[in-house]
């Protein structure tokens, strides 16, 4: 009877054992998938910029996305940094007149350290009258921002002066900054520097 009771309670701490490492295993597979699903979405914002930017035959760089900065035209400094970037794909009329038809873009929100996704189709009334990028980046602002999308969070810059940097004016910039990955436990977060060039295409 007693040896019974011993195989039972060596079983019983075998089972038990057994089901704690499964639970352990089960929860440390569901946090590596957490991370690994932050990274793909916020670690992958150099292959979105590479992808826009081969769509695209423009790119412009601002400070942010206010009108007033918009206006300053800062795209056309090389080596000026900004936290807001216009991809643009643009044509010329029979008068070699520049219209856009086209706007993607990127806006890093310091305040809340994220970065926002815009993908806008210019309206018609906007390609004719030969309107400048600035004027319809103004004009239609709230439109733009209403396509906003979060495409990455907890991002902090490596350059106090901004996210992106224009390399030459009108066709290549960089990004540099860091993203953090992972759960609200920290002992699964990961913080890693992204540093990426891209260019439109010719």
């Amino acid at each position: 009877m007693a040896e019974i009771l011993m195989g039972l309670g060596i079983s019983s701490f075998v089972v038990g054992g057994g089901l704690w490492l499964l639970v352990a295993g089960l929860k440390t597979s569901t946090r590596t998938t957490n991370t690994t699903l932050n990274d793909l979405s916020q670690w992958g914002i150099a292959s979105r910029l590479w992808i826009d930017s081969r769509i695209a035959n423009g790119i412009s760089i601002y400070a942010d996305n206010s009108n007033a900065n918009v206006e300053r035209w800062l795209r056309k400094l090389v080596d000026q940094r900004g936290n807001f970037i216009v991809f643009s794909l643009s044509a010329t009329d029979g008068s070699s007149r520049t219209y856009y038809t086209k706007l993607s873009g990127y806006y890093y929100d310091s305040a809340a350290e994220t970065i926002s996704r815009f993908d806008y189709d210019v309206p018609v009334a906007d390609q004719s009258g030969n309107r400048t990028l600035e004027q319809i980046l103004s004009d239609r602002r709230d439109a733009i921002m209403a396509t906003y999308d979060v495409v990455a969070r907890n991002v902090d810059l490596t350059h106090p002066d901004g996210l992106f940097i224009c390399r030459t004016a009108g066709t290549a910039a960089s990004l540099s900054c860091t993203v953090t990955a992972g759960t609200e436990n920290a002992a699964y977060e990961k913080e890693k520097t992204i540093e990426a060039t891209f260019y439109v295409r010719s």
